[in-house]
């Protein structure tokens, strides 16, 4: 892909905000997902190996959200520990967490960076479906 290379960590230290997240099914279809169209991020990695993100839904404010995320721990997710790039990916060793099923586990999370748009991707567990992150600097 034009613009793509071999990610490096010195690629990714700095902040980033949240441009766009979806789910893309496996037929190739897109869905909002909890965090609906509107959603908002930071993720910022720290040249020490630590990073923090956090993402959430922005209309969950305003009562424009589905009700089940009006106001629930579901309209925010934010996280923090260590990070490392591995090949073509981005682990986050999770420390402390929003929801506890994430705290003391490694989020593998397949990268690129192109033309200063960085994608994270993963597949959801349990599921074909996979969330894509893209992110831009801040």
């Amino acid at each position: 892909m034009p613009g793509a290379r071999m990610l490096m960590e010195r690629d990714l230290v700095g902040a980033w905000r949240l441009v766009s997240h979806c789910y893309l099914n496996e037929d190739g279809s897109t869905d909002e997902g909890p965090l609906g169209a509107g959603a908002d991020g930071l993720l910022i990695y720290h040249p020490s190996g630590f990073m923090a993100a956090s993402l959430m839904r922005t209309d969950s404010w305003s009562g424009d959200a589905p009700a089940p995320y009006l106001g629930s721990v579901e309209s925010y997710l934010g996280y923090s520990g260590r990070w490392r790039v591995e090949k073509d990916a981005v682990v986050h060793q999770v420390v402390i967490g929003s929801h506890r099923r994430v705290v003391n586990t490694e989020q593998v999370r397949g990268a690129r960076l192109t033309n200063g748009l960085l994608t994270l991707r993963n597949r959801l567990p349990d599921s074909t479906r996979h969330v894509v992150m893209d992110w831009r600097r801040a």
